[in-house]
């Protein structure tokens, strides 16, 4: 069983090892999030060339002789995808990965990744990661479509408005109790009118809060 954890990798050194359809995918999640992505392979498929610059492929270079190279590059990743075609490449790449105490998914091999990547449902800011524990990713699947459709796209406009009436609230008031008491029931309500609060409408909060 996973132990389900956020972090942050905007620009980040994320290392995908492989350059195929797997790969791809791999990529196309972790540029949602701001990664600084580069890849070797020794192929890459065109999808992931149309989508990052050529700086950031390293094309013919899983090869014994370029392990130096390897060996290097992971060193300086924050986390690595090993999704060649390839077990013995894969498994080469996870135990550089483990021995350096690099964060590594592993394509084909669960045992061998320190992460998973989960399916993921994404309404703006709001991530939802799920992980069913069955090694399916069919089950997964069916489980994020079900919450893609439960959850409304107005949540994401919800999460940015409470994040910044946060910063608001942190900024004018002092005491923890009226903090909590302006940001609760702003949320409430917001959530039960299905749109972000008008100006007005934080203004009556905060005086009811006041009066209180």
């Amino acid at each position: 069983m996973y132990f389900p954890v956020f972090t942050q990798i905007e620009g980040k050194r994320c290392l995908i090892v492989g350059g195929g359809k797997v790969a791809a995918r791999k990529v196309h999640t972790l540029l949602q999030y701001g990664a600084d992505i580069v890849v070797i392979a020794k192929k890459v498929c065109d999808e992931i060339k149309e989508i990052l610059p050529e700086k950031s492929i390293f094309e013919d270079f899983i090869k014994n002789e370029e392990s130096d190279f390897l060996e290097k590059e992971i060193q300086k990743a924050f986390l690595v995808v090993a999704a060649t075609s390839s077990r013995e490449e894969n498994h080469r790449a996870a135990e550089l990965c483990h021995a350096y105490h690099i964060l590594v998914n592993v394509a084909d091999s669960e045992a061998e990744s320190s992460f998973i990547f989960p399916s993921v449902v994404r309404k703006g800011n709001i991530s939802i990661g799920i992980n069913s524990g069955t090694g399916s990713p069919a089950v997964s699947k069916q489980i994020r479509c079900q919450i893609e459709k439960a959850v409304p796209d107005y949540y994401a406009d919800i999460a940015i408005f409470m994040g910044e009436l946060r910063q608001y609230v942190k900024a004018n008031f002092e005491e923890e109790a009226m903090r909590r008491y302006i940001l609760k029931t702003a949320a409430a309500k917001a959530f039960s009118k299905e749109r972000v609060l008008t100006e007005n409408e934080i203004k009556e909060i905060i005086r009811q809060g006041q009066n209180d």
